[in-house]
């Protein structure tokens, strides 16, 4: 079974957190259980000057008191300077 890319979401902002990157704007779990995000996930993350970086999904932030929604987050590396606002997160296995 072919699984089609889904854009997970545009970066507005992001945090360098001990070994993880995690990404703004949340995701809500509703859109990540559709897509099945899952830990390992294949992800590219296709930057505003072309290139694409490839890289896998490693969580779904939860905020406390929950809205719904959760963060994107990836292990070390790529760093932050490494993905730039604007920044389209894709996934793609």
């Amino acid at each position: 079974m072919t699984v089609l890319p889904t854009k997970l979401i545009v970066v507005e902002d992001v945090f360098d957190i001990s070994d993880l990157l995690v990404f703004l704007p949340a995701v809500p779990f509703t859109f990540a259980d559709r897509v099945c995000l899952g830990r390992g996930d294949r992800l590219e993350l296709r930057r505003p000057d072309g290139t694409v970086l490839e890289t896998s999904f490693y969580a779904l932030g939860r905020s406390s008191p929950s809205d719904g929604s959760g963060t994107i987050s990836l292990k070390k590396p790529p760093n932050k300077a490494d993905v730039p606002i604007g920044t389209e997160i894709w996934k793609v296995g």
